[in-house]
């Protein structure tokens, strides 16, 4: 009895786990189309830098969503086992891809900076601080669950780098709004790829452990 309680109260949370994913999902998701069209549109390197790390939220939150829906239905330890060496394996590739943006974003930084562009500075300044907005509204339900589990820890972090990825471009776009200073496009982009470096890095080597492990097993 006290083993089927246990099972029910797991099912719970795992479904309000996944409920609370899913609508973080679609709100990040939101979020990086506007950055992408504004960026794109704007002429704004930062929030095209700021696009490319939602993009790889998006493609873990995904995965998260995809790994904690199959295991809610799926409950054979070979199966997890599976998908656990499927997590480590897109996790790597995501990585992979994170350290070649920000590679691509550096080099592109100092070409500006070396030769500015225009820049919309106003669209900017709304896009970031939407993105801090909706950040906030899902770093906060995160909170007080990311001690205790160690997907949701990862997506919070997450978004708290996007926020701080977001603070830095507020200030780049404030400086290209009312100073004109078109360089601090470029040095915020330097600072989003950095961000999107040290995230890389650490998604390389969680995902080389997990699958030495599960190697291991």
């Amino acid at each position: 009895m006290q083993h089927s309680h246990h099972s029910y109260t797991k099912t719970v949370d795992d479904t309000q786990k996944l409920k609370l994913l899913w609508v973080i999902l679609g709100l990040r998701s939101c979020l990086f189309l506007i950055e992408l069209g504004v960026g794109l549109w704007g002429g704004s390197l930062s929030l095209l830098a700021g696009s490319g790390h939602l993009f790889s939220d998006v493609v873990t939150l995904g995965l998260t969503v995809f790994v904690v829906w199959l295991t809610e239905r799926q409950s054979s330890g070979e199966t997890n086992f599976k998908y656990q060496q499927i997590e480590a394996c897109i996790g790597l590739l995501n990585g992979a891809s994170l350290v070649t943006l920000a590679g691509f974003l550096a080099l592109e930084a100092v070409e500006r900076l070396q030769n500015p562009q225009p820049v919309s500075g106003l669209p900017m300044l709304i896009v970031a601080t939407l993105s801090i907005v909706i950040n906030g509204l899902s770093i906060q339900p995160l909170h007080k669950h990311s001690h205790h589990d160690l997907n949701l820890r990862g997506v919070f972090l997450h978004g708290i780098a996007d926020a701080g990825s977001s603070i830095g471009v507020i200030l780049a776009a404030g400086c290209v709004y009312f100073f004109n200073w078109l360089w601090a496009d470029a040095v915020a982009s330097l600072l989003v790829a950095l961000f999107l470096s040290i995230s890389a890095i650490s998604l390389i080597k969680d995902s080389l452990r997990q699958f030495q492990l599960t190697c291991k097993l």
